[in-house]
């Protein structure tokens, strides 16, 4: 009796993830399977927590009147074509008719004369971009409500450790503990769909990604893939500024210590309207040419316009400007220096089109699942919308046709077991020193920027050590076993970057390799694949599919 070994929740469809990703996929599965039990579980309060709820929702639309096949190709092209096209094409699709959804559950967008109002976003040329009123606390909280309105079953707290999986491989769920009274939960399910985003190795203005969900879906055998790829941006330590993109086309620009812009030098096409990646890019080298410190000449932005600058409509940086005062418009239009940030990796689950990974009964959506290997500003919730849209229609079909999965006491005990030995003697800051060790790895310009065989091999060595003082440490309480089981993924999940990025020996979008300094079209359109084989790392390539968006002439044998 599996109750009689934790709390049990027994679901057709279970969610794991409360973001944009993992709110869609529970609505999508609900309405394709209305008499179906969907369980929605997130390791905080759902609508009120993750990247969604922290950031302004820009998102991705396609209206009837836009070119789709035109906006396929942006994105494509824009990806340097390590990009799903298919997928990407549904998603995009879907982008109006989600909007409208989201509207007639009482969302707000702007619009102009009945039309919305839309503006062009960096690194791509005919997509354009909108965001609701409240921005992502007002766009989760609606969604939110609209799953309980459609009887969707919310299951907060609950830390996710494992993959439930039968004799045959087949994902059944979930095991977890309660984060705050530490129970043990067996979360039962014909299809599990992972939406947990990805990792900020605690950095930047959302700190609680942690990437477990890749890195569970690899530990019980999935391919992920893009590890090699990351997030990376402009950022200053002084304040968390989301509007570097709409500041550019205000007239801002990077400068160097001498005053000079910088960025058509290395960006011709582009100039400082380049996707963030290549203005971090062109940052290192500018510093690498002694002409640090770098800024963003926030001068150039008209006077009649700052204003808008030091508002926000998400709640918590509207709260932070007001809280800073004058010191806001000082820094913000003086001078402050900026750096290139690497804010998180790309790292993510392989699937098929239709969301599928490659274990039966697992799904991904939202940032778990790699449609792509650069999101530009907009499409990361316009993917998540998308994914979790696809992936929640595909796990109820198969939960339909499926019986419930035999779950063992035998490996729920061992679940519960491995949980129970991970706690004992420990001392409160154990995990963030831990943390600290890695940051100071994972946070290195040339290692997470700028890459070399030589520098990648030592670092994943040196995790080697993290690893040991890892397996040693136990944790005192239910939260510090949490903090640790999230420092666990993270050490893995560096490892897995480090490893990815040594196998892929070219230079392409945020993966800039010094001793491979060239994009390699004819050898590398492909995915670099990673397997848990033996308990290593099974590095593998794969082509990547390009049915609508041919590839450069250059990949032509």
């Amino acid at each position: 009796m599996l109750e009689k070994i934790g709390r049990l929740i027994d679901s057709d469809v279970l969610v794991v993830g409360g973001g944009a990703g993992g709110l869609w996929a529970a609505l999508s599965a609900k309405r394709h399977f209305p008499e179906g039990r969907i369980t929605l579980v997130d390791a905080h309060m759902v609508g009120r927590t993750g990247h969604t709820a922290f950031s302004n929702a820009w998102m991705v639309m396609v209206s009837p009147e836009d070119d789709l096949d035109a906006c396929v190709r942006d994105i494509v092209e824009g990806n340097e074509w390590i990009a799903e096209q298919e997928l990407i094409r549904e998603v995009l699709s879907l982008s109006y008719g989600q909007v409208l959804d989201l509207e007639r559950m009482g969302l707000r967008f702007a619009r102009e004369g009945g039309q919305f109002v839309r503006r062009p976003t960096r690194g791509l040329r005919v997509t354009k971009v909108l965001k609701p009123v409240g921005g992502g606390l007002e766009f989760c909280w609606v969604l939110r409500k609209a799953l309980e309105s459609e009887g969707i079953r919310i299951v907060e707290r609950i830390f996710v450790t494992d993959l439930l999986q039968d004799d045959h491989g087949w994902i059944a769920g979930a095991a977890g503990i309660d984060g705050r009274s530490g129970e043990f939960c067996v979360l039962r399910a014909k299809a599990t769909v992972l939406a947990t985003n990805s990792v900020t190795f605690r950095a930047g203005f959302v700190r609680d990604l942690t990437g477990t969900g890749p890195v569970l879906a690899y530990r019980a055998g999935a391919a992920i893939t893009n590890a090699e790829f990351g997030y990376l941006r402009p950022a200053t330590p002084k304040f968390y500024f989301e509007g570097i993109t709409f500041a550019i086309q205000d007239g801002a620009k990077f400068v160097n210590a001498a005053g000079e812009p910088f960025m058509e030098k290395y960006e011709p096409d582009w100039a400082d309207q380049a996707d963030v990646q290549l203005i971090s890019k062109a940052m290192v080298m500018e510093k690498r040419a002694g002409k640090a410190p770098l800024y963003l000449d926030m001068s150039l932005v008209p006077e009649e316009k700052r204003e808008d600058y030091l508002h926000s409509t998400v709640a918590w940086m509207d709260y932070f400007y007001k809280k800073l005062g004058e010191r806001a418009r000082i820094d913000m239009f003086g001078r402050t220096e900026y750096y290139p940030f690497y804010q998180m990796t790309k790292m993510a689950i392989k699937t098929d089109s239709g969301c599928r990974a490659s274990l039966p009964g697992l799904f991904a959506a939202g940032l778990a699942q790699a449609s792509c290997a650069t999101h530009f500003a907009g499409f990361h919730i316009g993917a998540c919308n998308g994914t979790g849209w696809i992936a929640g229609r595909s796990a109820a079909a198969l939960a339909r046709e499926v019986q419930a999965p035999a779950v063992s006491e035998a490996g729920a005990a061992s679940l519960k077991d491995k949980i129970r030995r991970g706690f004992g003697e420990g001392h409160d800051r154990a995990e963030d020193e831990l943390l600290f060790e890695l940051q100071k790895l994972i946070f290195r310009y040339d290692l997470s920027i700028l890459k070399t065989e030589e520098r990648l091999s030592e670092a994943v060595g040196a995790l080697a050590g993290i690893e040991e003082k890892l397996a040693a440490t136990k944790a005192g309480h239910t939260h510090g076993f949490v903090r640790l089981r999230e420092t666990e993924a993270m050490v893995e999940a560096a490892k897995l970057i480090f490893i990815a990025s040594r196998a892929r020996q070219e230079s392409r979008l945020s993966h800039i390799r010094e001793d491979f300094p060239k994009r390699d079209d004819r050898n590398w359109l492909r995915w670099v694949l990673l397997r848990r084989r033996g308990g290593e790392a099974e590095v593998s390539t794969e082509p990547i599919a390009t049915p609508l968006v041919p590839p450069p002439r250059e990949a032509s044998p």
